[in-house]
């Protein structure tokens, strides 16, 4: 079973895939206007208590808590395409 968690449940240093992406429809089209869409390698630079820093597409990004709790992702090693599924209106995987 694969271990689909937000990004802030993963430790600095993670290599991730998203997988999906929760919260409202606002928030899940500004995340893939982000670049964050379902299918994107994401590496995990820092996180805390408060935003959390990443590096998506080669561009660093930083997302507040809150924001970052609506990206679901798993461990790049564990994922496959059938994972990714995307019903905000971008261009990610169906």
């Amino acid at each position: 079973m694969s271990d689909i968690r937000p990004l802030p449940a993963f430790s600095a240093g993670s290599k991730l895939r998203v997988v999906h992406l929760a919260g409202s429809n606002g928030a899940r089209s500004r995340l893939c206007a982000l670049g964050l869409t379902p299918g994107t390698e994401v590496e995990l630079v820092s996180v805390g208590r408060g935003p959390c820093r990443l590096k998506v597409r080669e561009c660093d990004l930083v997302l507040g808590r809150g924001m970052a709790e609506k990206v679901m992702a798993v461990p790049a090693s564990e994922y496959h395409a059938g994972m990714a599924r995307c019903d905000c209106g971008c261009f990610g995987p169906r």
